[in-house]
């Protein structure tokens, strides 16, 4: 209802109202064992509401875990996970640094030793701001996954140019972005901790719930210690400069697992299912609904019933096949016994 709040006051109706009704509709599965998971919701799937960010965030960590993983299989790679900026500018000014920041991604990722070095990528563009006495200023930034061969650490890497030091990286993103100072790239390796999981150790799981987690901060607007004026500014600078942007994209050995996987698109995809569903909807024993009462400012059920992906799973009692032609009938016989008859050859006869 915050935002729903902030964007009437910005001036995006339309995006209110969506706002307004996102996720006032959940149905869930129940299942014997008294799990629930979600099956339909009707969220708004705006950029930068709350709800959407969190799911969008889930999904994206799961998919990308999904990915390194399969690289790793095929093609037994490493992975670094990289952070590259630039300098942080005014709101009006927010919409071009973000297409400059992808265009300096393409040049970096075009330079012939960069591609040799990191064979697969994946980038996603993240912006954060700071309040000033001049208002909002905003730092885009990417964070990248790249994936390297095996040996990208050896020293034999190191002695052939393979492997890629810091001060090479900076000086390569400086002239991909085509400016006169010296941005900052910060390097980490994506090795997990013990306890992350089987699809987080085994693919950098930290790096990708990092790198796919989400565009912006949804607490730099919906918070109740923020001035109103301060919060309608950045959310009207936010979604003039997001408006029809793609901001994640893949390359090479990522992008190839990707389509394997048909996980290409993190922003625009489904955000009821967000994880791996190890149980199948069809085998949920009911369907549980709840609806959204702004009155009570709460969730209330509001069905209950048998699910009716799992009715339609029931095994067909089949009927045994009946002879083409009807059977002789004694003319001065009460056909009123026999009527169940006609009623069983009407579905198979070719009469009207």
């Amino acid at each position: 209802m915050k935002l729903f709040e902030l964007y009437e006051k910005a001036g995006y109706p339309e995006y209110a109202a969506r706002t307004k009704d996102c996720a006032t509709f959940l149905q869930f599965g129940e299942y014997a064992n008294g799990e629930r998971r979600l099956q339909a919701a009707n969220f708004c799937k705006l950029r930068l509401c709350p709800m959407c960010i969190s799911r969008r965030a889930k999904r994206s960590a799961w998919l990308l875990s999904r990915i390194l993983d399969r690289v790793e299989q095929e093609h037994r790679a490493k992975f670094l996970f990289l952070t590259l900026t630039m300098r942080s500018v005014d709101g009006h000014e927010l919409g071009a640094a973000i297409s400059d920041l992808t265009r300096a991604w393409e040049r970096f990722q075009g330079q012939r030793q960069v591609e040799r070095s990191f064979p697969g990528w994946f980038r996603a563009i993240e912006i954060t701001s700071k309040w000033t006495r001049n208002g909002a200023v905003y730092h885009p930034h990417i964070h990248a996954i790249c994936a390297v061969d095996a040996d990208y650490f050896s020293r034999e890497s190191r002695k052939n140019g393979k492997y890629l030091h810091q001060a090479d990286l900076i000086g390569r993103w400086q002239k991909a972005l085509r400016v006169d100072y010296r941005p900052s790239v910060r390097i980490q390796t994506t090795r997990a901790q013990a306890g992350d999981g089987q699809a987080l150790a085994s693919g950098g799981g930290k790096a990708a719930a990092e790198a796919g987690k989400y565009a912006v901060k949804d607490d730099e607007y919906i918070d109740p210690r923020i001035p109103e004026r301060r919060a309608v500014e950045i959310l009207r600078d936010y979604t003039e400069a997001l408006h029809k942007r793609r901001l994640t994209g893949f390359g090479g050995w990522m992008r190839e697992a990707a389509r394997a996987l048909d996980a290409e698109n993190l922003e625009d995809g489904d955000l009821v299912r967000v994880d791996d569903e190890s149980i199948r909807t069809d085998v949920a024993e009911l369907a549980v609904a709840f609806h959204w009462r702004f009155g009570a400012g709460d969730y209330i059920l509001s069905g209950r019933d048998i699910n009716p992906l799992r009715v339609k799973q029931e095994p067909v009692r089949e009927v045994p096949e009946q002879p083409a032609t009807l059977p002789m009938v004694d003319k001065d016989k009460d056909l009123s016994e026999d009527m169940h008859q006609f009623w069983v050859y009407d579905d198979k006869s070719p009469w009207d």
